[in-house]
């Protein structure tokens, strides 16, 4: 009963036991040596116990007569087995007050008591051994049997002399045996325990060789038998399941048949080849509840290591991990390498300190229970805890291919309720972030290791970046991003007297909201009792981030100036190889990460009225494109559109309210009460309440011509014409006469006057010269000087005028040495006939004091190299120093015609955050 019920199969059991029995029974046979390999421990240990139990009771009634053959059975049998497992170094065993000393001492005491072991003397050392004789001479008449059990466990523990002294008495005890009728020696063979490999191979060598004789005799070699064969799943599941349940057992099966069918036609390569098959599928039935996976880990790799006990440490770690997934409540169709619970005493206890691997605590505390459950947002047994406990159990054994590749990870993690990718993309996350994995040779998968990885280096680095080298990188790579012609921008004010009150929209990078609020607000807050007004309301928008994300940039920041110091440091040499290639692979995600929480955290857009709106993603770009694309001013004018913050391109003042409520603020001429000059209604647009932002002054201009258009204005421009909704009045005192011209252009500067049609000096400006009836016409007025040439801030116009007017000038503004330095060899092929650069730099320099460089009109040329020059002041100066060059081409007098084209490439080559501007003379026709 016990035979049957505790080994398997049970067909080769009868026929190597017959075998065995046999020799045993017929006094004419000669002795028989069997060799039981087996991966598993408890399948041999049983079979011996059959053996002892039949050798013990063969001459019972009804005992084995199945399994011994037709010749008989012995009336009685010398049987001794022996646990050299359990042996000692150098005491073997104690029996009382007698103690052995090596395995054949204990052999001699067990078949012929304390007299034989006397007789054995001094030979009772591992160091010495028996000779053959003495061998002979111990062995009892009758049937012998002769168990020898875990010899390679103890062997382990001997000397190299004694190792070869075992090797020597084993053959000459498979030699005596070999000889002598009515014998049989059983020895046990680890087999697939490869922590014995080395040590089996030996015992290998030695019995066979001993066996040689048998072959001659007999015919045949000595017996090899796997008692388990290749079902240790199920021997594992019968030792730890009282029963399984078939219905549950299929339906996981099918169930993770159909998910690996799935993904394997959705996403080829994601899982390894076969695992979508029936034959898969059938694993699964015989090692439910466990995944197949999980169980080759076990016997493969771990069962390589040497403290765990091929047998009994499979058995071990199973029944922790059911205890932990019983204890904790979770229910799986089939448990997997991801329900390990590194955080368990009981886990750590037998995979980390029994195998000697502590120094893999670091890895479960920072990445298991750190990393990932960050990554999981504090989920229990989320996604990336799976993926991280399933991938150090892999990496137990540290060889180079402990580790998991993406297609080994999904096999082993997959759940039915997931799409398929989650583990493998879970996989990148974590290494990206965790301390301790690595890229496996040939970067087909990871593992952990003891040693702290890139990342971790570079944790540990970056407590020695100052905070202040990190903010001004933070505040470097935001003015880059937020660079451009739409706004001019005014960076990192501290106080709101550090911008200035200009007419162009101004775009302000500050570091905090409060000083954002206090910029808009205030032309000057140096005494807070007593701010005073900001004056251009409509002409000023600050962008600024919350503090706790510009903490954060901040943070990411040392994080890549620590990663940059590490470079620096490992740039050549073989030794740091290992280094330069774990930074070329997390750099580029590292720097992607630090522009994304820079440049897309600066998202809170502060107005004049103190109100603050948040730039939604919708206005801004992705993270792959904000490497790509300095957009920043670009998201904050379509965001402004959008909202209705900001006048759009052709769009004008509603001109009742402009009349009401924004001309009579303007500040009028001084002699003239009701006049006003052009620059002082634009002025006035820029700081009536209630008006959106004012990007130019096309708005100004827009609005100024609706209202003469609509009969409500006359404007009086600098020859003297008046414009009015019936045309225009033009001539001198005492010959001004009324002609057909509409106005479609004003400068807005001092020399355009304006005032209401109902006014006294509008109907003056517009009222006729009558010759006296009694004299004759007087002659002619002289023609009109030719209305001014027009004035374009864009390559657009610029581009649509060259195709019908002479090009007169071109200026480009720069507002830093990096982007002026590239222009005069940008646009020499535009062949101007004049070269002229003006440059203004100042500022207080970072050594104490101050120093301020300006050229105007100079050759950029000239020998005194003023844009070198300009540079080198720049570069001693603090932050938020004042740059300015401007480059001017000018093509004569008459201009230039046909530019459409060269303007065209200059537009494509000339950096955005250049300013432009050009001027165009008559059209190209040469009429005026």
């Amino acid at each position: 009963k016990l035979f049957f019920q505790n080994t398997h199969p049970a067909k080769q059991l009868c026929a190597v036991t017959g075998a065995v029995f046999g020799r045993l029974a017929n006094p004419k046979d000669a002795g028989i040596t069997v060799r039981l390999s087996t991966g598993f421990g408890g399948g041999k240990s049983h079979t011996l116990m059959a053996f002892w139990h039949l050798a013990k009771h063969v001459d019972a009634p009804g005992m084995g007569t199945e399994l011994l053959p037709a010749a008989g059975r012995p009336s009685s049998v010398t049987a001794v087995g022996i646990d050299a497992g359990k042996a000692g170094v150098p005491d073997f065993a104690s029996h009382g007050k007698v103690v052995t000393h090596s395995l054949w001492g204990e052999l001699f005491y067990r078949l012929g008591g304390e007299r034989t072991l006397k007789a054995l003397g001094r030979a009772d050392d591992p160091e010495a051994s028996p000779n053959e004789d003495q061998v002979r001479a111990v062995i009892p008449s009758g049937p012998v049997l002769i168990l020898l059990d875990e010899i390679v466990i103890y062997m382990a523990k001997l000397s190299e002399r004694a190792q070869g002294n075992l090797l020597g008495f084993l053959n000459t005890l498979t030699a005596v045996v070999t000889k002598r009728p009515q014998t049989a020696l059983v020895v046990t063979d680890p087999a697939g325990q490869a922590v014995y490999a080395k040590l089996a191979a030996k015992i290998a060598e030695a019995v066979p060789g001993a066996a040689a004789k048998l072959d001659e005799v007999f015919g045949r070699k000595m017996s090899d038998f796997d008692p388990i064969g290749g079902e240790a799943a199920q021997v594992i599941v019968r030792r730890l399941f009282e029963k399984i349940d078939p219905p549950p057992v299929q339906a996981a099966s099918a169930t993770y048949h159909a998910l690996y069918r799935r993904v394997a036609e959705e996403a080829p390569g994601l899982l390894p080849a076969g695992a979508a098959t029936a034959d898969y599928a059938r694993r699964i039935v015989e090692c439910y509840p466990f995944h197949p996976r999980l169980l080759d880990t076990a016997q493969e790799r771990l069962g390589a290591l040497q403290d765990f006990q091929k047998s009994r440490g499979v058995l071990r770690l199973f029944a922790r991990i059911i205890r932990d997934v019983w204890e904790s409540g979770q229910d799986h169709e089939l448990i997997s390498a991801g329900d390990l619970d590194w955080s368990s005493p009981r886990i750590q206890s037998d995979l980390l300190h029994r195998l000697n691997r502590d120094n893999f605590k670091a890895a479960v505390s920072a990445d298991i229970e750190g990393h990932a459950a960050e990554l999981d947002g504090g989920a229990p047994r989320g996604i990336h805890r799976r993926v991280a406990s399933a991938l150090l159990l892999e990496s137990l054994p540290m060889q180079p291919n402990s580790g998991l590749d993406p297609a080994e990870l999904t096999l082993a993690m997959l759940r039915p309720d997931e799409a398929g990718p989650e583990p493998s993309e879970a996989l990148d996350r974590l290494a990206g972030a965790c301390w301790h994995t690595y890229p496996m040779p040939g970067g087909r998968g990871w593992q952990f290791r003891y040693e702290p990885n890139i990342i971790r280096q570079i944790e540990e680095r970056k407590a020695y970046v100052p905070v202040e080298d990190a903010r001004s990188r933070v505040l470097a790579e935001v003015q880059r991003y937020f660079g451009g012609p739409t706004f001019k921008l005014a960076a990192w004010p501290t106080k709101a007297s550090q911008v200035k009150e200009i007419t162009d929209l101004q775009l302000v990078l500050c570091e905090t909201e409060a000083i954002a609020r206090a910029v808009c607000a205030y032309a000057d807050d140096t005494d807070p009792a007593a701010p005073i007004p900001r004056r251009f309301l409509n002409a000023i928008v600050a962008v600024t981030a919350a503090m706790e994300v510009l903490d954060r940039a901040i943070d990411v920041a040392q994080t890549l100036l620590a990663a940059d110091a590490i470079e620096q440091e490992h740039r050549i040499g073989d030794a740091s190889k290992l280094i330069r290639d774990q930074l070329q692979r997390i750099r580029p995600n590292l720097h992607k990460q630090f522009r994304a929480r820079a440049c897309l955290g600066f998202n809170r857009v502060v107005l004049p009225g103190g109100q603050v709106f948040p730039l939604t993603e919708e206005f801004q770009v992705s993270e792959e494109e904000v490497l790509r694309h300095d957009r920043g001013q670009a998201a904050v004018r379509e965001f402004l559109e959008a909202k209705g913050m900001l006048y759009r391109p052709g769009e004008a003042l509603d001109v009742h309210r402009f009349l009401t409520g924004v001309l009579p603020g303007a500040t009028p001429l001084v002699d003239q009460p009701e006049v006003y000059t052009a620059r002082a209604v634009h002025e006035r647009f820029l700081s009536a309440p209630g008006l959106r932002l004012i990007p130019d002054g096309a708005v100004v201009r827009q609005t100024v011509l609706k209202a003469v258009a609509d009969g409500k204005l006359v404007v009086r421009l600098a020859d003297g014409r008046a414009y009015d909704a019936h045309g225009v009045v033009e001539g001198p005192d005492g010959g001004r006469r009324r002609g057909t011209g509409i106005l479609t252009a004003l400068p807005l500067d001092d020399s355009v006057w304006i005032t209401k049609s109902d006014s006294e000096a509008g109907r003056a400006w517009v009222r006729e010269d009558k010759p006296d009836e009694r004299e004759p016409w007087p002659p002619p007025p002289p023609p009109p000087p030719p209305p001014p040439f027009p004035v374009v801030y864009t390559w657009k116009e610029a581009h649509e005028l060259a195709a019908v007017r002479s090009l007169l000038t071109l200026t480009l503004t720069a507002t830093s040495p990096a982007a002026a330095a590239p222009l005069l060899g940008m646009v020499q092929p535009l062949g101007a006939e004049r070269i002229t650069l003006s440059v203004t730099v100042g500022g207080n320099l970072k050594d104490g004091g101050t120093m301020y460089f300006m050229a105007s009109g100079v050759r950029p040329t000239h020998p005194t190299k003023p844009l070198q020059t300009a540079q080198v002041v720049f570069n001693a100066l603090q932050e938020g120093a004042m740059f300015e060059a401007e480059l001017g081409l000018h093509f004569g007098d008459s201009g230039r015609s046909g530019m459409q084209a060269a303007l065209q490439r200059a537009a494509d080559t000339v950096p955005p955050d250049v300013k432009v501007r050009v001027e165009f003379g008559p059209p190209s026709g040469g009429a005026a």
